[in-house]
């Protein structure tokens, strides 16, 4: 009977797991499909309890399959755990913080103490009219001089702040939402760096197609940022409503971008309500020409947001990147 029940048991745990894996590599036509891939860390926990309970039912083949499938949520998962490399060369260390504003809910003076004490650069999401009055009362404009910011009602406001000169920006229309792409004159680096702040439709609960027209998009976008931004690094922060288990998600890393995780792991941001921990990581930094030294979350007051804050090495010579 414990063999049968084991056996049982093992199978669904087995099944569960593969479901996971298997989402992470489709394109995600809808919305159940994308919880599946949303949820692919947890489900593939199922993997190891699977192999147990397989052992414990003596069913050796399917024994082979989930150790195999454990095997690969390792190869799959332990990268992100992984301190990365000093950088090599000469490079200037920048620190960016970006984080959703929850359609200007957070507190605007906690935010501007937290960017002013963590953030060289600051991306931020749905921002009112009224959460942009706010931070500039709580000394935003005083910690960062330079600014370019939309604000607008709802979730379609947007901007970016900066400690170093904005020397160009522009909208960056075609999507669900507007974005804001920036060039930031640093100190001691040879070519400008390009900024960017966006924001993808949510999949849910509106209709997926919004997401999934952005998302798909997106490379094309950032493909052209690059070759206009030449050797200079691109920076690349937002609410992309998607984690890095989808499939869409990764389809943004070529081309030289890469996800800054630095061996922050999942690096979960959403949703956060101060009780239970946030579950899914859809804020992300990209960058592109320089590489993320440290990444972290950051509690953001009023938001159902974490920020993310990530140290990015920018090189100082751009041509030997």
């Amino acid at each position: 009977m414990i063999r049968v029940l084991a056996t049982v048991l093992g199978v669904l745990g087995l099944v569960v797991a593969a479901a996971g894996m298997a989402a992470r590599y489709l394109p995600l036509s809808n919305q159940p499909l994308l919880i599946v891939a949303a949820a692919a860390p947890y489900l593939l926990l199922a993997a190891p309890v699977a192999a147990v309970l397989l052992l414990l039912g003596r069913r050796w083949l399917l024994v082979i399959l989930a150790a195999a499938l454990t095997a690969a949520a390792v190869v799959v998962y332990l990268p992100r755990y992984q301190a990365p490399g000093t950088p090599e060369g000469q490079d200037v260390d920048v620190r960016v913080l970006t984080t959703n504003l929850a359609m200007g809910e957070a507190d605007p003076r906690a935010f501007a103490a937290l960017a002013s004490e963590r953030a060289d650069i600051v991306a931020v999401q749905e921002m009112t009219p009224q959460a942009a009055a706010g931070l500039s009362s709580a000394g935003m404009d005083v910690a960062f001089p330079y600014r370019v910011i939309a604000p607008a009602q709802l979730a379609s406001g947007i901007g970016v702040w900066s400690r170093y000169p904005i020397v160009n920006s522009g909208r960056i229309d075609g999507y669900s939402l507007p974005m804001i792409g920036t060039r930031v004159r640093i100190p001691g680096v040879a070519v400008d760096t390009t900024v960017l702040s966006v924001h993808l439709a949510a999949p849910w609960p509106q209709d997926i197609s919004h997401w999934r027209g952005d998302i798909a998009r997106l490379p094309d976008t950032l493909s052209e940022i690059g070759r206009t931004s030449g050797a200079g690094a691109v920076i690349v922060a937002g609410d992309y409503n998607a984690t890095a288990d989808m499939a869409p998600f990764r389809a943004l890393l070529t081309g030289g971008y890469a996800n800054a995780v630095a061996g922050g792991g999942l690096l979960r941001t959403y949703p956060q309500n101060g009780v239970v921990p946030a579950l899914l990581g859809i804020d992300h930094i990209l960058t592109k020409n320089a590489d993320a030294v440290s990444v972290a979350t950051v509690d953001v007051a009023g938001t159902d947001h974490l920020g993310l804050v990530a140290t990015v090495s920018v090189p100082v010579d751009m041509t030997s990147s």
